[in-house]
This record gives structure tokens, C-alpha cells and sequence, in this order.
């Protein structure tokens, strides 16, 4: 229901995700670059304590469709600090593309 909601009080969020509810994603935006950083995190903690959580494996996730909403055209789409050039398609205000792995983090370039 929380996500139902969500969807209706923000129908064009920032990112989309088809990875699984686990995975934390974020943007980080880096002026002086002309790009946006799209940061990928996987890691399933386990509490052990009541202070303390722990992880104890990383599962990789393969093949996750990603779609960001731009502000202006994006030019270059890179896997960091890999220098993967990345295929991508625009749709609308929205640029997608694919990330081929997310081992707990992968760090994505969108170049304006």
C-alpha cells in the first residue's frame, strides 16, 4: 500500500529501478564535471545485536533496467570507474539504460 501511495503523491520520481526493493539508489550531482553520478548499492544486512547490523555475503544483481529523469539531454552514459560505455535511449524527459553488473556497488556517469 506504502508504494501504491508513493506512486500517487509522486508519480515521475527522479530513478526508477526494476532491481529488487533492496537496492538503495542515489544521484549525486557533479557540476563542475557536467554529469550526475547514479550510485547502485546491493548489500542484504543482517542484524546480529541490537547495535549492530552485519553483512555477511554480497548476491550481485545482473542486467538492471535503470530510467533517470534529466534535465537536459544526456550525452554519455559510463560505468565508473570501469569507463564501460553504457548503450542508453531516451524516452521523453527520461534517459534509460541497462547496468550489466551491481556487485554491491556500481557507480553510473550521466554526461550532459
Amino acid at each position: 500500500m506504502f508504494l501504491n501511495a508513493l506512486e500517487m503523491l509522486l508519480p515521475e520520481p527522479l530513478v526508477r529501478h526494476e532491481g529488487p526493493t533492496t537496492m538503495q539508489v542515489t544521484v549525486n550531482e557533479q557540476a563542475s564535471e557536467g554529469r550526475w553520478v547514479v550510485h547502485l548499492l546491493h548489500y542484504i544486512p543482517e542484524r546480529r545485536s541490537q547495535d549492530i547490523d552485519v553483512i555477511e555475503d554480497v548476491i550481485p544483481l545482473y542486467d538492471v533496467r535503470i530510467s533517470v529523469k534529466a534535465p537536459q539531454q544526456v550525452t554519455g552514459v559510463t560505468c565508473v570507474p570501469e569507463m564501460e560505455v553504457l548503450p542508453f535511449e531516451h524516452n521523453g524527459d527520461r534517459v534509460e539504460f541497462v547496468v550489466p553488473t551491481v556487485d554491491g556497488h556500481q557507480m553510473v556517469a550521466l554526461t550532459f
